[in-house]
């Protein structure tokens, strides 16, 4: 109970911390990698850049043996190679002072929350009316390949997040509503595809650290730290049209008539 408490307590913390103060240190723990990396472990440039290139291979040929084999080695590699940096450890070991001195000192002061209730001038309760839904189409995954159902389904707008998979949207099993539908897809590592009908105009906004972006007739845009987009010439006025917008680390943007 102790460990789920502290836990819980170190999640709350990070929850509660300010955008600026949270910004600042990310921006002080990448500047101590950085420096680590050019002055006290250059090979860590190669180490990370080798690791890289066996995952994207791996990812290319993951239908292959051989590219299930790189795929392993590459995140195994890149999984070492951060951990053996002495940056990390240090970050980690300051989290942690961080997190234990902040549990006890709720132990010792806890905190309340008393709720606050605006009212109105004429006494009656300012209220807004919300809708709520779990998006059950498809869901966050680590591992694993995603696909939209292969039989008709209900359309919803998709905000997915996926680790390492390839995933695909087959937008020709359903029946889009009248104005913009949105697909928004961020990817570790794998190919995203998706399938558009020939009538439905599309918006397309993609960034990649590393891969390929396959839209209709403009194929295999090499893409290097980059971001593109692409737009079907009557998107804007379209009265049916779906706005895409993909983001990976390393892999392959496909988008293509059905």
């Amino acid at each position: 109970m102790a460990v789920d408490g502290f836990i819980e307590r170190g999640i709350k913390m990070l929850r509660h911390l300010q955008t600026d103060v949270l910004s600042s240190w990310v921006l002080i723990a990448a500047g101590l990698v950085l420096i680590e990396i050019l002055f006290f472990k250059s090979g860590t440039i190669f180490s990370l850049f080798f690791a890289a290139l066996l995952i994207y291979f791996g990812r290319k040929n993951f239908h292959r043996f051989l590219g299930k084999i790189m795929l392993g080695v590459g995140l195994i590699s890149l999984t070492f190679t951060i951990l053996s940096m002495f940056t990390l450890k240090l970050i980690v070991i300051a989290l942690v002072v961080y997190w234990i001195g902040d549990y006890f000192k709720s132990k010792k002061e806890p905190g309340y929350i008393a709720p606050v209730v605006h009212e109105q001038a004429n006494g009656e309760k300012n209220t807004e009316v919300l809708t709520f839904k779990r998006q059950q189409l498809l869901l966050n995954k680590w591992i694993g390949h995603q696909h939209t159902p292969h039989a008709i389904y209900e359309w919803e707008d998709i905000q997915l997040q996926n680790g390492v998979g390839d995933v695909v949207i087959d937008l020709s099993n359903t029946v889009l509503p009248s104005g913009e539908s949105v697909i928004s897809i961020r990817s570790g590592v794998g190919k995203v595809t998706i399938l558009v009908p020939y009538e439905l105009d599309v918006g397309i906004r993609h960034s990649a650290i590393l891969g390929t972006a396959s839209v209709f007739q403009f194929q295999s845009t090499r893409l290097w730290n980059e971001s593109v987009s692409f737009n079907s010439e009557f998107y804007a006025d379209a009265p049916q049209k779906v706005k895409i917008l993909t983001s990976v680390w390393v892999g392959d943007l496909e988008v293509k008539r059905v």
